[in-house]
């Protein structure tokens, strides 16, 4: 098994919209919804964090980074409190605003909300691009791609995404690696793209169904009738007469006198 087998593991099935869902709720629970740049390294040392079986104690602690030798963060339960360890490197670099070290202590955060169970450690390696065997094969149920969506959602407001230009605007607004501005910035460009096109289909719905009213309040209102000339059932008003469609017969209405 390759060194990116040990960094992942399968979990609970979840979507990438559940996985920014439950992002958001993070940022509700600690009060930063409308906030960007989040201070990433302030909600750490909160002490607490709710996860998605309740609310635990959040320990977060820098360490020399020989310690952690090719990891930058991990993820583990302690006697029933997350722990989240990172090097003091990482930790640094995150407080000057680099976007992959932010990056990092976010997605350390979005597996201490999804995945931190007993006997489990979730390592974030160095150089890691959150892409593993497992999350190419099945992203839905892998640990890393989740935390990698989750990290983007907490620490990207898509409302305010949307307004911006281009990746680089986005890596620069809310402090985030290029690579996570490149795919949030495609994903928000599909997501409108898919919205006009939704509304440019609902426009032509609506025209067609306005056609076929008029084309249907348009046509003429056949009377009951059978028309003595042809016996067919298309007679018309035409003033005191009436008159066939069909054949072109004008006279009486036969039910209402002799034709």
């Amino acid at each position: 098994m390759d060194d990116e087998e040990h960094d992942d593991r399968r979990v609970a099935r979840r979507s990438n919209d559940e996985c920014r869902r439950i992002a958001n709720d993070t940022k509700s629970y600690y009060g930063i919804a409308r906030v960007w740049p989040v201070n990433i390294g302030r909600i750490l040392r909160t002490g607490k964090v709710l996860t998605l079986r309740g609310e635990k104690p959040l320990i977060y602690e820098c360490v020399d980074d020989a310690a952690l030798g090719v990891k930058d963060a991990k993820t583990e339960i302690i006697d029933g409190s997350i722990k989240i360890t990172t090097k003091r490197a990482v930790d640094v670099l995150s407080s000057f605003g680099d976007g992959r070290s932010r990056m990092t202590l976010a997605h350390e955060l979005g597996h201490a909300v999804m995945h931190a169970t007993d006997g489990f450690v979730d390592h974030r390696a160095a150089g890691a691009s959150g892409t593993t065997t497992l999350s190419k094969l099945n992203a839905s149920e892998s640990a890393e791609h989740q935390a990698k969506v989750f990290a983007s959602a907490f620490l990207i407001n898509d409302l305010q995404a949307t307004e911006l230009e281009s990746p680089l605007d986005i890596a620069t607004e809310f402090l985030v690696s290029l690579s996570a501005a490149e795919i949030c910035f495609e994903r928000l460009q599909a997501k409108q793209e898919h919205a006009a096109a939704a509304a440019r289909i609902l426009e032509a719905t609506e025209k067609l169904k306005a056609q076929l009213r008029g084309t249907e309040e348009n046509k003429k209102k056949y009377l009951p009738s059978m028309c003595p000339a042809c016996s067919l059932t298309t007679l018309f008003p035409l003033g005191i007469k009436v008159g066939c469609d069909t054949c072109g017969y004008t006279g009486d209405d036969p039910e209402k006198g002799d034709a």
